[in-house]
């Protein structure tokens, strides 16, 4: 069970200590030796005065304590202003590092549509070329002399191979064609360079593309190059 605590007022307090002191006092007064050589002081009075020498020791360690605290709140302070600029450096970093992504990826991806279109650009022509080849006039010089049949045949048929290369390197791209032929024209993706009339009684619907003038193609999903078309338009009743 818990004792209960006696509070003293500031006389009783007094009180009490003077007469431990004069007790204190009486004892070693009574084991003083007679004689003591000069020099000697009294234990008692030695034992005051190390206990004031303690008490002024443990005043002065107070004050480098209370010192010793205020370096080091202050130390704290600034390690805490050293962690926040570090931070803010940090994310300032970042930042810096995400833009400089970004602009390495639009610059990467800048650079990858102009080669691809360059690409596209090749693909025409080999195109062209194999259409070319195989539109060949027969005559009747060339029916005598097989020879120059002959090699411009195995040329288109380089020229063929070569196109199913290129094409299968743009599909490693992720480049496919666009599909616009019996479509509705898509002004999003295709633009119209020419138009056709057709009888009004046709089934084609008006606004259909009926060719290709130069193919559109997409990279990704996303639009590469604008086909460029000829879609029909209804003759006028009259």
């Amino acid at each position: 069970m818990n004792q209960p605590r006696m509070f003293l007022d500031a006389e009783e307090r007094a009180r009490l200590v003077e007469d431990f002191r004069a007790a204190l006092e009486r004892a070693a007064n009574q084991g003083e030796p007679d004689g003591l050589p000069d020099g000697h002081q009294p234990e008692s009075q030695a034992t005051v005065v190390d206990l004031a020498t303690l008490l002024g020791e443990m005043a002065v360690l107070k004050n480098e304590l209370r010192l010793q605290s205020r370096q080091f709140k202050n130390t704290l302070d600034e390690l805490r202003l050293f962690g926040n600029d570090l931070r803010q450096h940090g994310e300032r970093l970042q930042r810096d590092l995400d833009r400089a992504r970004e602009q390495a990826a639009t610059v990467q991806g800048q650079t990858e549509r102009l080669f691809l279109l360059a690409l596209l650009d090749l693909r025409d022509r080999l195109q062209s070329g194999v259409e070319a080849a195989g539109r060949l006039p027969s005559s009747f010089l060339t029916r005598l002399v097989r020879a120059p049949t002959r090699f411009a045949a195995s040329l288109a048929e380089g020229q063929s191979l070569t196109l199913q290369r290129l094409d299968e390197l743009l599909a490693g791209h992720g480049v496919r064609s666009l599909q616009a032929l019996g479509e509705a024209v898509d002004p999003h993706r295709m633009r119209v360079v020419g138009v056709e009339v057709t009888d009004a009684a046709a089934s084609v619907a008006e606004g259909t593309v009926l060719r290709e003038v130069q193919r559109g193609f997409l990279h990704k999903g996303e639009l590469l190059r604008t086909a460029q078309v000829i879609v029909s338009k209804k003759a006028s009743r009259t």
